[in-house]
């Protein structure tokens, strides 16, 4: 299906970046970014932000997912042009914020700055344009010839231009089905916290995550954790703390095969996912 109606959002990164006495700074409006493709469709452009995407909070996220609310009747697609560093945070808030909305919604960064020489800046931008046009719906990142679902997208590598995976080994090479449910947009309600599972993780770390409504727990390996710390997330259980879990690793899920892995049973475990994702499906109620 032929796409027409595409909605360029801009949010600075890296792609839109030039140099300073400081460093990289994005500076690049839209019309700019546009300038450097060669892939050539009806785009319209909503320059957003010019910001570095490790400073983005969730205000810039909702942001985004308003813009597209907004626009949902007037364009089939939109791109969002953004930094890798939370670029997989903000596909993951889109996919949940997002819901039943048939639309493409695609999000691209680079690793190195549309002005410079050697990029791959370009590569992805031509990628977007042509998935935007084609007809991907869902929420994706369009990155180095390959197009990840917002579900299991994370970031691999601060420099190379294969910057991000999936950690199911899942890609897009053709239109999804329109989902049938009524489009409608969801707000995040829930305060969620993320512990990360060390060895010698001190219990009372966790103790102090009893003002959240949920948390979710990074497991060692398949699903393991010191008893210290399974007895303190117990302890937030019986506060009323919603406890999910799952694994540190990029790839595989939480298993309870061994004796120790006893947690599994009795927390949540998230699979097939990114962690990136993970955290917004707990936060907006997803899973």
């Amino acid at each position: 299906m032929s796409m027409n109606r595409i909605l360029m959002i801009t949010t600075g990164g890296t792609l839109a970046c030039t140099p300073s006495p400081r460093g990289l700074v994005p500076t690049l409006p839209g019309a700019d970014i546009l300038k450097y493709a060669t892939e050539k469709a009806d785009i319209d452009i909503y320059d957003y932000e010019l910001i570095d995407s490790s400073i983005m909070t969730d205000r810039e996220r909702e942001g985004i997912a308003q813009i597209i609310w907004d626009n949902r009747e007037r364009y089939d697609s939109f791109i969002i042009t953004h930094g890798t560093d939370s670029l997989a945070y903000t596909a993951a808030y889109l996919d949940c914020a997002l819901k039943d909305l048939g639309k493409s919604i695609i999000l691209i960064g680079a690793q190195y700055p549309l002005t410079r020489r050697v990029t791959d800046a370009v590569g992805n931008l031509d990628l977007a344009i042509r998935t935007a046009r084609e007809g991907y719906w869902g929420v994706a990142l369009a990155i180095f010839n390959r197009i990840i679902p917002a579900r299991s997208a994370t970031k691999m590598d601060t420099v190379g231009y294969q910057a991000f995976d999936s950690v199911t080994n899942e890609y897009l090479n053709a239109p999804l089905p329109l989902p049938e449910g009524t489009p409608h947009m969801r707000k995040a309600r829930r305060r969620t916290g993320l512990i990360y599972i060390t060895p010698n993780i001190d219990p009372a770390i966790i103790r102090r995550h009893d003002g959240f409504d949920r948390v979710l727990v990074l497991v060692l390996g398949a699903g393991g954790m010191p008893r210290a710390a399974e007895e303190a997330l117990d302890w937030l259980k019986s506060k009323q703390v919603d406890v999910y879990i799952k694994s540190q690793c990029i790839h595989g899920d939480v298993e309870a095969i061994y004796e120790a892995h006893s947690g599994v049973k009795k927390y949540t475990p998230v699979v097939g996912t990114s962690i990136d994702w993970a955290v917004y499906a707990i936060m907006f109620g997803v899973i």
